[in-house]
């Protein structure tokens, strides 16, 4: 099976744009690896530190023992992105964070893994068959009954993450996989775009004729929702090759 990505982002109200996005496929198409990064850390910490994150993907991705099993391999990714992070924060006397959530296609199998609330969401047919946890309190209060899914982007305690890259604290990434077929495809994204636009409107885009020009119109749709406050947004779509 081989895949095709596509990616966009918008900085919305914001005065920088800290998130960052990277789509890595193989020249066969055969494999794939993309990458969201959400950064913290004030003014020119969030953005380094996403920065940090792609830049580590690509070189983990150029890596030769890219044939590991394919969770060694996205914990090695996660690690290196939290080094990565951190390098960079002490190089300018910052303590930056980070979200990430990556996606490893190989052929007929998907593995992904994430950290913090940047979400991959998993279709099938149009049909939504599941998305990340994410590592929020918000998410917690979902859990517990207390807050309603549809309540989780406008909560006080929406942006309260207890995972990140970056920190003293080892990254702990959670992990998914699942054997992919036609008609399967992925969306990944900062919270800038889940919190504005609805599950239907993912789906049309992934299955839009023109996969990049999706990816634009959805996060212009997100940005203009936002409004002049509203987050980053970034988006990457991917899905089977015709």
């Amino acid at each position: 099976m081989k895949w095709q990505a596509a990616a966009a982002d918008a900085i919305g109200g914001r005065e920088e744009q800290q998130d960052r996005v990277v789509c890595l496929v193989a020249p066969d198409a055969d494999s794939c690896l993309v990458v969201v990064a959400d950064g913290m850390g004030g003014h020119r910490g969030g953005a380094l530190a996403a920065q940090s994150v792609v830049e580590a993907a690509e070189a983990v991705w150029r890596d030769p023992r890219l044939d590991s099993a394919p969770q060694d391999f996205l914990t090695s990714l996660c690690f290196a992105a939290h080094d990565a992070v951190n390098r960079a924060g002490r190089a300018h006397g910052i303590q930056p964070h980070s979200t990430g959530v990556f996606l490893l296609l190989n052929s007929g199998d998907a593995h992904w893994a994430h950290v913090g609330d940047s979400r991959l969401y998993r279709f099938a047919q149009g049909r939504l068959l599941g998305r990340t946890r994410d590592h929020s309190v918000v998410q917690l209060l979902v859990e517990m009954g207390e807050v309603g899914e549809d309540e989780m982007a406008t909560h006080p305690t929406q942006n309260r993450l207890f995972r990140s890259l970056g920190g003293e604290d080892a990254p702990e990434a959670d992990f998914g996989a699942a054997a992919v077929s036609n008609g399967d495809a992925f969306l990944l994204c900062s919270d800038g775009l889940w919190e504005t636009v609805t599950v239907e409107e993912m789906a049309a885009a992934l299955s839009a004729d023109d996969l990049q020009r999706a990816a634009g119109m959805l996060v212009a749709l997100a940005a203009e929702r936002g409004g002049p406050t509203g987050d980053n947004v970034t988006v990457a779509l991917v899905r089977p090759a015709p």
